[in-house]
């Protein structure tokens, strides 16, 4: 498949780094939209590392953050997916994010499952503590 173009969107760290949350993500989709972002071609608002838990459920599950997103990350997608762009989040290859978050090793098929129940549309993946 080839792009027709550089698919282009924004990513938390370099602006928030670990102060995110449910309502920074929908204020930031609502200025994507408000400020000519989405019509200039921006259709990606991607969460990056500090989002969840320090630690999984006890299925395994990887878990967000109840203070930062206390309905989930489920309605901030589909909040983000109402202002027409696409939803993007962060993980990790390894077994800790860089921020010392739980990582996707050995856990990489529930996490693709819970990323996909949730909505997301692409995953950025680091290589930390792997």
């Amino acid at each position: 498949m080839t792009a027709n173009r550089t698919p282009m969107g924004f990513n938390t760290w370099n602006t928030f780094g670990t102060n995110i949350s449910d309502k920074l993500i929908r204020e930031t989709a609502d200025m994507m939209v408000k400020k000519g972002y989405l019509a200039a071609g921006y259709e990606y608002l991607v969460i990056d590392d500090c989002w969840q838990e320090k630690d999984r459920s006890p299925e395994g599950r990887i878990v967000p953050d109840h203070n930062k997103f206390p309905e989930g990350i489920k309605p901030v997608a589909d909040y983000v997916h109402s202002k027409g762009l696409k939803f993007g989040i962060y993980s990790d290859a390894g077994v800790r994010t860089c921020a010392g978050f739980p990582g996707s090793y050995d856990h990489e098929y529930i996490d693709a499952a819970t990323f996909a129940e949730w909505g997301v549309d692409v995953l950025t993946d680091d290589f930390c503590h792997y």
